[in-house]
């Protein structure tokens, strides 16, 4: 993903899953490109493992659910993609476009889009995308206040589907801070200290010295979800999930005849962090953002609203 949020017309477009992929000449102004040669994918992001038998009861609270999913990833009979082997991944994104913030005239729309990333081993990346749903105001004064604007562009994908390419070097696998690229995120450590310590230096670069949990465990789920780990450092990840403070469990559904899934969640001051897990597959299901109080940031935009998520496509 892009960390460069993009601009339209008398927008703050804010990409709580994608920053910067969502428009033709984002950030650096990559243009729309035929796919790359190299760039076909040969392994898929997100691995899951075998479910084995009926799904088992949570193992306790948050910690003892990630420290579970890190054990079963450390002795799962699972092997990392080679070197050079492209990945990729399928993502429905859920974004909050937010015109003239802290103004009368302000207004949110929410945008869904598909999806389809392959990134090389050289940190390039072809992004295939589609509309998936209309567009969802916050209010009806909210598409109100966009009509009276002119119904300027939300930053939505055209009807015919859009292809970006991003260069070599530029794609990183974490939403916020220095760029991770594809071979550091191959070659991240696999003691979870080790891998802590380089997740919260690149995540510091953006929110200081002292970044809250909720925003580690961002940067740790994307990193799971996406990047081309190797089974120590996909292990190690789900470690230092569980060593975060505050993290719990805010959801579960058991079902008897589907993998049991549930939700962690950790919440910061104004944001709370949430992760969908399917624990037979031990593998992220989604990620999302909820707001926690209104903010003058997201115009009318109730407290307890998702304002970003991304669902991962599996099937």
């Amino acid at each position: 993903m892009r960390k460069n949020q993009c601009r339209i017309p008398r927008a703050l477009l804010i990409s709580m899953a994608s920053a910067g992929v969502l428009l033709a000449g984002c950030g650096s102004g990559t243009a729309v490109t035929p796919a790359a040669p190299g760039t076909r994918a040969t392994f898929a992001a997100n691995p899951r493992l075998q479910a084995t038998g009926l799904p088992q009861p949570v193992p306790g609270g948050a910690p003892a659910v990630a420290r579970a999913l890190a054990a079963r990833w450390a002795a799962a009979p699972w092997r990392a993609p080679r070197a050079d082997a492209a990945i990729v991944f399928r993502v429905i994104d859920y974004d909050a476009t937010v015109f003239s913030p802290r103004t009368p005239g302000g207004f949110t729309a929410f945008i869904t889009t598909r999806r389809t990333v392959v990134v090389s081993a050289a940190s390039a990346a072809v992004v295939t995308a589609s509309n998936a749903a209309s567009p969802r105001f916050a209010t009806p004064g909210d598409r109100e206040l966009w009509e009276e604007a002119g119904r300027p562009s939300l930053g939505q994908v055209p009807a015919a589907g859009q292809r970006l390419a991003i260069p070599a070097g530029d794609y990183t696998f974490l939403p916020q801070g220095r760029t991770l690229t594809y071979r550091q995120a191959a070659g991240l450590p696999g003691a979870p200290s080790g891998l802590a310590a380089v997740i919260l230096a690149h995540l510091r670069a953006y929110a200081g010295r002292h970044p809250p949990a909720s925003l580690t465990l961002r940067q740790l789920a994307y990193l799971i979800a996406m990047a081309p780990l190797t089974k120590a450092a996909r292990s190690a990840a789900w470690q230092v999930v569980g060593s975060l403070p505050g993290l719990r469990i805010c959801q579960a559904w058991p079902g008897p005849l589907q993998p049991r899934t549930v939700e962690l969640c950790l919440a910061s001051a104004d944001h709370e962090t949430l992760v969908s897990i399917d624990l037979g597959t031990a593998s992220i299901l989604s990620i999302s953002d909820r707001l926690l109080r209104p903010s003058p940031m997201y115009p009318h935009v109730a407290a307890g609203t998702i304002a970003g998520s991304a669902t991962f496509v599996t099937s």
